[in-house]
């Protein structure tokens, strides 16, 4: 942590500082770094040329991760294995291609820059964690909305409560599937904003003063 009574602010010592070794903290960073590499431009690029990945005449080969990735999953969360494809020949629901795709290009390209911060010890660093972290957690709220609000409108307007493209609490895959795999990315990065917030917080609290 940052104390308040230095001279200079943490930006401007963060910028004249050199290369550090990396502490247990920053590693484990780097790990978590190196599984948003493997989400953003694996599974969610290759949105971008598998998304019709059913209506392949051939199918797809076994060593196709991510398309098998996409269709184990949608066993679970139907969003990710439509059938029939939509008439645009989706085989991946729209709002998840919205979704996903631009993580895939803004949250991937934030890591990097993210990365490249922590073993420069960048003055950018925590901004950069901040914000990475703030839309890797928005973007599972959205996700999860997809699926809870139709179900929550349905109820709403004495429907009941009508889940769309899973099977709801009842089923074991909805808590492992659908909350849990997904949870990670609400939990974590939240850990990481408190984490950006207190290293800033006595830089901040000093120009408010100032």
């Amino acid at each position: 942590p940052i104390h308040p009574s230095w001279s200079i602010s943490y930006t401007q010592r963060a910028a004249m500082a050199p290369s550090m070794e990396l502490s247990y903290w920053d590693k484990w960073t780097i790990g978590w770094i190196a599984v948003n590499f493997y989400i953003h431009f694996g599974w969610e690029c290759s949105l971008l040329y598998f998304f019709d990945y059913l209506e392949w005449k051939n199918g797809w080969s076994p060593f196709n991760l991510f398309v098998q990735a996409f269709n184990a999953y949608g066993r679970y969360d139907r969003r990710y294995r439509l059938t029939p494809s939509t008439s645009y020949g989706s085989s991946i629901d729209k709002v998840v291609l919205a979704v996903e795709v631009p993580a895939g290009i803004v949250d991937g390209t934030l890591c990097c820059l993210w990365l490249k911060a922590i073993l420069d010890n960048a003055w950018y660093r925590y901004p950069t964690q901040l914000v990475v972290s703030a839309l890797h957690a928005f973007g599972t709220l959205v996700f999860w909305g997809d699926e809870v609000f139709p179900a929550y409108m349905s109820w709403f307007k004495g429907k009941g409560w009508r889940w769309t493209a899973t099977d709801g609490p009842k089923s074991i895959h909805w808590w492992w599937a659908f909350v849990g795999s997904n949870a990670v990315w609400v939990v974590v990065p939240l850990l990481y904003c408190r984490s950006a917030m207190n290293a800033m917080r006595p830089a901040l609290e000093a120009s408010v003063r100032s």
